[in-house]
């Protein structure tokens, strides 16, 4: 049982088109109860931030917002535990509000000496900055400005914790740096089991959030929750970080675009009933589903195993045709046809696996990691092989053998 989570960002085509970088940011830690970082660890720490766009250096400040905000928090949750501070919604609340309080003065500080170091002003680094904590008992989140943080509890429906900062004009909202910052920070609890939360920026609000009434759109978020389910974290990130760039997606907004996304695994696992499918346009290219069966069990790729079964039944075939309808005399002729067949066919499955697993080799940079994608696909290939000689010979055996016998 453990924390699942990505986090991604895209530039938006505005920010494309004038030759600006990405002023989102947003990232993630786990640690465990003695507050160190720990990949197993069952609390999860995660910070999104949205830099001002009419600020030159906001691209600098939310990444230093997040891994401020990420450093300070690290050793919050050893607190509650030491002092029993998460024993109740009210003791929580008042802990988290000064918590809370004091990152956001952190990154004050931490905005005030980068300042300095770069020869701007703090508000260049303007930025917003949404923060959660979450064990799988409670969460506590924070957030300054504008975006969203949607939870979801086991059983229970998606939840937007706060109403976005908006200003009196368009794009106006509140920043860290604002005087009344801390006045302005909304912090909420949420008591029980927890399963699911999503935080980003705006540059998604009116994908994600019915904005006449404020409600979470459940399927942009099912299909998220869902591919955490079933998916490793490094093909989630893939598959995210496509779907943001996606034409689809770019048509509707054309501001940065950023996400964290976690889930807690339970080990209670359930698989979609439509396999994972994406419906409408929130569908996320490459993202086809997860075939049935074997497949769902170790997360199989459906092009691979049609792939290989159909290059099985290829190898039978021609191995069928000259080795068994037509006998070649000379055993040196019918070995050196065999071996040059079998390589052929050996570099074509080899070559069409690795490109279809290159991106999953790609994220990977763990040598042992690689070993046993590698291994993975070895695995496969023998058994789709294996089970396109069976469909072959059982097509030979009970149709085309019974056919050639009939007599005309």
């Amino acid at each position: 049982m453990s924390w699942k989570a990505i986090a991604c960002s895209e530039t938006g085509t505005s920010h494309q088109k004038l030759d600006l970088p990405c002023q989102d940011y947003a990232e993630f830690i786990r640690v465990n109860g003695s507050g160190k970082l720990d990949n197993n660890g069952d609390v999860i720490i995660g910070a999104v931030s949205d830099g001002a766009g009419s600020c030159k250096h906001s691209d600098i400040g939310s990444k230093l917002a997040v891994a401020t905000a990420l450093e300070d928090l690290a050793r919050w949750p050893k607190y509650l535990k030491k002092n029993n501070q998460d024993s109740s919604p009210e003791i929580l609340k008042e802990s988290a509000d000064k918590a809370f309080k004091r990152t956001l003065r952190k990154v004050q500080e931490a905005f005030n000496t980068e300042a300095e170091n770069i020869k701007c002003f703090p508000k260049d680094l303007s930025c917003t900055l949404l923060v959660v904590v979450a064990t799988p008992n409670w969460l506590a989140a924070m957030q300054i400005g504008d975006g969203f943080i949607v939870i979801q509890q086991p059983e229970s429906e998606y939840q937007l914790l706060f109403h976005p900062s908006k200003g009196e004009y368009a794009n106006q909202t509140t920043f860290v740096t604002a005087s009344n910052a801390s006045q302005m920070m909304q912090v909420q609890i949420s008591f029980g089991a927890q399963e699911f939360i999503c935080v980003s920026t705006d540059g998604l609000e009116r994908l994600g959030i019915n904005i006449k009434d404020w409600l979470p759109h459940p399927p942009f978020f099912d299909m998220f929750k869902k591919a955490l389910e079933i998916r490793v974290e490094d093909e989630e990130k893939l598959s995210t970080q496509e779907w943001l760039k996606s034409e689809e997606i770019n048509k509707r907004t054309d501001d940065d675009k950023t996400l964290l996304l976690c889930w807690y695994d339970r080990g209670l696992k359930t698989l979609p009933p439509n396999g994972g499918e994406k419906p409408g346009f929130f569908e996320k290219p490459g993202f086809s589903g997860v075939p049935k069966g074997i497949a769902h069990r170790y997360n199989i790729d459906s092009d691979l195993l049609i792939i290989n079964v159909l290059l099985g039944i290829v190898w039978n075939a021609l191995y069928h045709d000259l080795f068994v309808d037509r006998t070649f005399d000379n055993f040196y002729l019918r070995s050196i046809i065999a071996f040059l067949i079998a390589t052929l066919l050996a570099v074509i499955i080899f070559g069409i696996n690795r490109n279809i697993y290159k991106p999953k080799l790609k994220l990977n940079n763990s040598p042992t990691k690689k070993i046993k994608i590698l291994v993975f696909l070895m695995i496969i290939s023998g058994f789709s092989l294996g089970l396109g000689g069976i469909l072959y010979y059982s097509i030979y055996k009970y149709i085309l053998l019974p056919l050639s016998q009939l007599k005309i």
